[in-house]
C-alpha cells in the first residue's frame, strides 16, 4: 500500500465516523465465478446493494481488475480523497446512491440531486 493509498484509507475511516456509514479496509470481495480479489476498501451499501470498492487513480490499487458483478460497484478515486471534506464525501455518497432500506437512510443523505428524488435505494431494496 502506497502513503497516498493510506490516506485515502484514512479519510474513508475518518467519514465513516462522521457520517455513520460503515467502511472496510481492506476487504476480501467474493465474486460468483469464486474469485477473491483484496481490495483497498469497501464502502457498504453505497454504489450498489453490497456497496462500492475503491481503489486510486495511478495507485497499484487501481491495477485490479473486478468481474462484472451486480453486488459491487468500483470507483477509481483521485488524491483529492486523500483527506476528509465532508461535503465532497457526502457528494459522492450522494452520487453513488444508497442501496438499503428507507429506513435505514442517514439524515445527511440527500438523492434528490442526483436520483430523482427516490434513490436506488426503493428500486433494490
Amino acid at each position: 500500500m502506497t502513503t497516498i493509498e493510506a490516506k485515502v484509507i484514512a479519510a474513508w475511516r475518518e467519514a465513516a465516523l462522521d457520517l455513520g456509514i460503515t467502511f472496510t479496509s481492506p476487504f476480501v470481495a467474493t465474486f460468483p465465478d469464486g474469485r477473491r480479489i483484496e481490495c483497498l476498501g469497501l464502502v457498504h451499501h453505497f454504489g450498489r446493494h453490497e456497496g462500492t470498492l475503491i481503489s486510486v487513480i495511478g495507485e497499484p490499487s487501481a491495477r485490479s481488475q473486478y468481474p462484472c458483478d451486480d453486488d459491487y460497484y468500483t470507483s477509481e478515486l483521485g488524491t483529492g480523497y486523500c483527506h476528509y471534506d465532508r461535503a465532497a464525501f457526502v457528494e459522492t455518497l450522494n452520487d453513488w446512491g444508497y442501496f438499503r432500506a428507507d429506513a435505514s437512510r442517514h439524515p445527511w443523505y440527500s438523492p434528490a440531486a442526483h436520483w430523482g428524488g427516490s434513490g436506488p435505494a426503493l428500486r433494490f431494496a
